[in-house]
C-alpha cells in the first residue's frame, strides 16, 4: 500500500484559531466527506496516541477547518513548523494493511545543524 501523505507549513493564524487547509488536500484520505459538513478524524502521534480530531468542511472556500487546539497543548508549535498527515498501514497481526490503515499526525521544525536541514518532530 502506497503511503499518503499532505503537509502544511504553519501560519499563526493556523496555530491560535484551527488549521485550514484544501479540501482537495484529503482526497487520498478516508474521510466522510457525504455531504457532511462536520466530521471527526481519528489520529496517532509520534507517541501513539489517539486524537480525535474535530473538521469542519467549508464548501464554499473549498477549505477544511481543522480543530487542533487540543493537539498543540503544551507543544511547542511556532509559524514556520510544517504539519504532516501520514496515511500508513499498520499492521494489526492478521496481514491485512489496508483495513488498518491510520492517520499519523506530526509537526515538525526544519533546522539547521553544521549545514544540514533536518526536521525535528515536535512532541
Amino acid at each position: 500500500m502506497k503511503m499518503s501523505m499532505i503537509s502544511k507549513q504553519l501560519t499563526k493564524s493556523d496555530i491560535e484559531k484551527s488549521l485550514l487547509m484544501p479540501a482537495d488536500s484529503f482526497g487520498s484520505f478516508p474521510l466522510p466527506f457525504e455531504g457532511d459538513r462536520f466530521f471527526n478524524v481519528t489520529t496517532v502521534d509520534g507517541t501513539g496516541k489517539a486524537w480525535d480530531i474535530p473538521c469542519f468542511v467549508q464548501q464554499s472556500e473549498g477549505i477544511v477547518s481543522v480543530d487542533w487546539l487540543r493537539f498543540l497543548s503544551g507543544k511547542d508549535v511556532r509559524a514556520g513548523d510544517t504539519v504532516f498527515l501520514h496515511r500508513k498501514p499498520m499492521d494489526d497481526g492478521g496481514g491485512d494493511l489496508t483495513a488498518s490503515a491510520k492517520l499519523k499526525i506530526e509537526v515538525k521544525r526544519k533546522i539547521r545543524l553544521m549545514g544540514e536541514d533536518i526536521w525535528a518532530v515536535l512532541q
